[in-house]
């Protein structure tokens, strides 16, 4: 049964800074699900081949904003202005691969308008590599994306919270939950 791990406002969670033995032994695997607004507009696509059938095609990658992070700017602070700059802030959702002819969003569904409707999405948080790990780097300014670069995908849609962001990300997953022995 997944558990729910829904950010709902800026908390120090563990799993964003946390040794890679304590992610392998309470977090890896383990089925979550997340509240939170799909942004649509925002969206990279990374080529990636189908490993089944080998057929051409892109993982999608989107923005889940679940919670509001916020910013301090030492400068108004020293003026005398405390204020706190509150941004939405979001989880980098990995939504799962399409065929190669549906690159183009005319191509697809209506599913995928934009709304500000909360969507539940299962799934399960992956470790992410460091931006050094690819060997064909991301090309943001043109669109070329050839790699699942969190810190890249981060700073290009200006996610506050990039510097969390930049160690895991959130696999979307269809669960066969068996709700049978709930009680």
């Amino acid at each position: 049964m997944s558990s729910n791990i829904t950010p709902w406002k800026q908390l120090h969670f563990t799993w964003w800074r946390m040794p890679e033995k304590e992610y392998n032994v309470y977090h890896r695997f383990r089925p979550y699900f997340i509240l939170g607004q799909l942004d649509h507009s925002k969206e990279i696509l990374i080529p990636k081949d189908h490993p089944d059938t080998g057929a051409s095609g892109y993982e999608v990658i989107n923005p889940l904003y679940c919670y509001e992070g916020g910013k301090n700017s030492f400068k108004e602070l020293f003026a005398g202005n405390p204020t706190t700059k509150v941004d939405r802030s979001a989880i980098i959702v990995n939504r799962g691969w399409i065929p190669a002819h549906l690159r183009d969003k005319r191509n697809r569904p209506t599913t995928e308008l934009n709304s500000r409707q909360l969507v539940k999405v299962k799934g399960v948080f992956r470790r992410g590599k460091d931006v050094h790990d690819y060997k064909v780097p991301n090309n943001p300014n043109n669109n070329e994306w050839n790699n699942l670069s969190l810190e890249d995908i981060g700073i290009f849609w200006d996610l506050p919270n990039f510097d969390e962001q930049k160690y895991y990300y959130f696999q979307a997953l269809e669960f066969n939950e068996d709700r049978s022995n709930d009680f």
